[in-house]
């Protein structure tokens, strides 16, 4: 009977301990990395992308502070960039703690997998510009 090793190892080109042990890893699939809706977003992107999967520790809600994306050498500009793009492209929904003055909270979204919703895709005319039919002959 073989001696089990102790602790998670990972392949050695994904770790930067002589050891090859790590603590904490992230699985990703490879049908996510061939998506064409992760090939949309930009690099900065998905590298965020993946440092909120490796801060979520596997949970679908989860907070990144400043700090956290600081580690991981993301700037507070580029962090606020790739959240609005990850935001964008549904593959996060941001809570907002701002009324709270606590940090903001993030959820994995899954609708990043399906079709965009045809009413979803069109621009709401309405809410866009004023009616001339309303008095108001398109002034403020």
């Amino acid at each position: 009977m073989s001696k089990r090793k102790h602790g998670p190892t990972i392949v050695p080109a994904l770790s930067a301990k002589v050891d090859n042990k790590e603590k904490r890893f992230i699985q990703v699939g490879n049908s996510l990395l061939l998506s064409k809706q992760f090939h949309a977003l930009s690099t900065g992107s998905r590298f965020l992308y993946f440092c909120m999967a490796m801060e979520s520790g596997g949970r679908k809600n989860f907070i990144l502070p400043q700090k956290d994306a600081k580690k991981y050498g993301i700037a507070p500009s580029s962090l606020r960039k790739h959240i609005n793009e990850l935001e964008a492209a549904r593959f996060i929904r941001v809570h907002s703690g701002k009324p709270t003055r606590e940090p903001n909270r993030y959820e994995f979204c899954l609708s990043w997998k399906l079709p965009p919703s045809p009413l979803c895709s069109r621009t709401p005319m309405a809410i866009c510009s004023k009616s001339v039919s309303d008095g108001n002959k398109g002034g403020p």
